[in-house]
């Protein structure tokens, strides 16, 4: 549904999510506001770096002895953050025409990151709020640390490749033909600059708001279970039990072969199956898989859950770790492609002098 603004006639603003404008309006009617105009409102939606921040503001707020609602309305005047101050406006819009907190907070949010809305307890204490926070924000600050480690290895090669192709323009630049040729490879030069500077401005803001966990998730195994175990304790932590914590679990994925075996599991535990038969076997690697059918006889299966997700954690550091090796070797052979055809502009002339 599209988003629309109120401004009332003594200069408040208000924001409303509706199916139309007549809709909006009809509404406030009602309510005896006749003095409006509504227009639409071009939401800039929350990605995992922009949640991140405003779930630190909330909790430092709530640390201070505010209130949920009353740290929305605190963000919503005085927030240094323009797109904090407008989703806080948004969600006060929201709380007054009856909308659930997480609820409005999913509407202002991007789809990759409208599961971590649901992390967030606004119904209970104020101090199971500000834990139901901290939960959120340690997952998001995995995702983004994830990103911000392939986005580092590719700082350097990236910087070469930019120096080489300057280099190249600045050669072109200084010979000063006049010739149709020359101007047409000065063109083709500045055109391949200009191309590289958008690609990689692309991919530095997609690692930087954590979009590289899209492509991890849907190439890397290892890397989806340890985001899956991570997701599971971090859920458990809010009071969740292990059932209702796996019939949430598949909003969190994009990739359908694992949302499929999630809700496998949760309907073969509803079935009454024990936790060795209704969770496949990958899931719990080495010592994971004893503890696992230990599990049957005792019925505590936290120890097998621990166990699986060092032992995925572990596995993940590793993929990580090769991929900080791989990428940056791929980027600096882009690059040497362009210092090779730089060194060869460059030191062409004097070889057909010799």
């Amino acid at each position: 549904m599209p988003w629309y603004k109120i401004k009332h006639q003594n200069g408040r603003i208000d924001y409303r999510n509706e199916i139309s404008e007549s809709k909006v309006i009809f509404d406030y009617i009602i309510r005896g506001y006749w003095q409006i105009s509504v227009s639409d409102w071009k939401l800039k939606k929350l990605d995992y770096r922009s949640l991140q921040i405003f779930y630190e503001e909330m909790r430092s707020a709530l640390q201070s002895g505010l209130q949920l609602n009353q740290a929305i309305s605190h963000f919503a005047l005085s927030s240094t953050h323009p797109k904090i101050a407008n989703t806080s406006k948004a969600i006060l819009s929201e709380l007054e025409n009856g909308t659930l907190f997480n609820e409005a907070l999913s509407k202002l949010t991007q789809t990759s990151a409208t599961p971590y809305c649901q992390l967030l307890n606004s119904k209970g204490s104020r101090e199971d709020c500000e834990k139901s926070l901290s939960v959120s924000i340690t997952q998001l600050t995995a995702l983004l640390d994830w990103s911000q480690r392939l986005l580092k290895t590719m700082i350097y090669p990236f910087s070469i490749i930019q120096i080489a192709l300057i280099i190249l323009i600045a050669n072109k630049v200084m010979q000063q033909k006049v010739e149709e040729s020359y101007i047409f490879d000065l063109t083709n030069v500045v055109s391949v600059y200009f191309v590289c500077s958008i690609i990689q401005f692309i991919i530095i803001q997609s690692l930087y708001q954590g979009h590289a966990c899209h492509w991890l998730e849907k190439y890397s195994s290892n890397f989806r279970l340890t985001k899956l175990f991570s997701l599971l304790s971090s859920t458990r932590q809010t009071g969740v039990t292990l059932q209702q914590a796996l019939k949430t679990m598949p909003e969190y994925f994009q990739y359908t072969p694992l949302k499929e075996e999630l809700y496998q599991v949760y309907y073969t535990l509803r079935l009454g199956k024990n936790y060795a038969a209704s969770f496949p076997a990958h899931w719990f690697p080495n010592e994971s898989s004893i503890a696992l059918h230990s599990a049957e006889k005792d019925g505590d299966i936290e120890r097998a859950l621990i166990l699986a997700a060092k032992e995925h954690e572990k596995r993940w550091q590793k993929n990580i770790s090769l991929l900080e090796k791989l990428i940056p070797a791929a980027c600096l052979f882009i690059a040497g492609g362009f210092v090779a055809s730089t060194l060869i502009t460059l030191y062409a002339p004097l070889i057909e002098m010799s």
